[in-house]
């Protein structure tokens, strides 16, 4: 079953950065991320509902569990899709591949029993290295390419700084209420920025745009990550990173086959750097 859950979420998480990308084209990426995780949080209490899931009742305890979703949700999902809508999906899909190289750094600090060896260390130079790669190509080539993989980048801190919380704090707790609580502060925070800084009217619907939601919302939300919540209680949380390592070749592979994207020798190289890394960090 862990085998099982494991391809199917890499499957599914690998479909989405092309999928993300064609939604982009008619809609805003505040409020396509708002939009998606509003559909996703309403299906996700409804299956609560349905399996009669009980909440917490402290509100300690609810600020406690929600605290990831600021994280793993809000920040992480916001600067994706904008991160989008500056560069290629492969390319972000790419750079994000670096969450478990910033799951072992947070490690250090949080989880002590998962702390790396000395080739897991090497590991998490070589892809930094990597990272630093892909980033000074993007400036060579557009200053808002440079941008676009910088909010990449630290999508992935902030997701990963959500995977260690969870793991170090949580590990135990329910994971269909956990998800809920945590999927509803994300996209208050998602809704709140679009309000801000986008106009409602700038959301077009179209095909495109609902399709790519309804697809995003029910299986790369809500099906992937009661999946990796569940990964989460059944595995260590730096080998659960390992689908980073999997995900952005399938985003390659889509992104040249369906949107035409492409990388760079030097992106290439440097992307390469970051899966090396990774590698080496899942077997440190």
């Amino acid at each position: 079953m862990v085998f099982l859950i494991f391809t199917l979420l890499c499957l599914i998480w690998g479909s989405t950065w092309m999928a993300i990308k064609i939604g982009l084209q008619d809609s805003p990426p505040f409020w396509s991320a708002g939009v998606r995780f509003v559909l996703a949080s309403l299906i996700i209490i409804l299956i609560n509902s349905l399996r009669k899931e009980k909440y917490p009742n402290s509100l300690k305890e609810i600020i406690t569990i929600a605290i990831p979703g600021i994280f793993m949700y809000g920040l992480s999902y916001l600067l994706v899709y904008w991160a989008e809508s500056y560069i290629d999906s492969s390319l972000t899909a790419v750079i994000f591949a670096g969450f478990p190289i910033f799951v072992a750094i947070i490690a250090i600090f949080m989880l002590k029993d998962e702390r790396l060896s000395l080739r897991g260390w090497l590991g998490m130079a070589v892809g930094l290295v990597g990272i630093v790669m892909v980033s000074f190509q993007s400036l060579r080539e557009s200053q808002f390419r440079f941008w676009g993989v910088i909010m990449a980048v630290f999508a992935a801190v902030a997701s990963a700084y959500g995977t260690a919380y969870i793991r170090a704090y949580l590990k135990n707790h329910n994971i269909f209420t956990m998800a809920a609580i945590q999927m509803i502060m994300g996209t208050l925070i998602m809704i709140l920025a679009a309000v801000m800084f986008e106009p409602i009217g700038s959301f077009k619907i179209t095909f495109k745009s609902i399709g790519a939601l309804s697809y995003l919302a029910v299986f790369g939300t809500v099906v992937a990550f009661l999946g990796y919540y569940w990964l989460l209680q059944k595995m260590k949380a730096i080998s659960v990173s390992l689908i980073s390592y999997i995900i952005p070749i399938i985003a390659v592979i889509l992104g040249y086959i369906f949107l035409s994207e492409s990388l760079t020798m030097m992106t290439a190289f440097g992307g390469a750097m970051i899966l090396t890394g990774v590698a080496l960090v899942m077997r440190g």
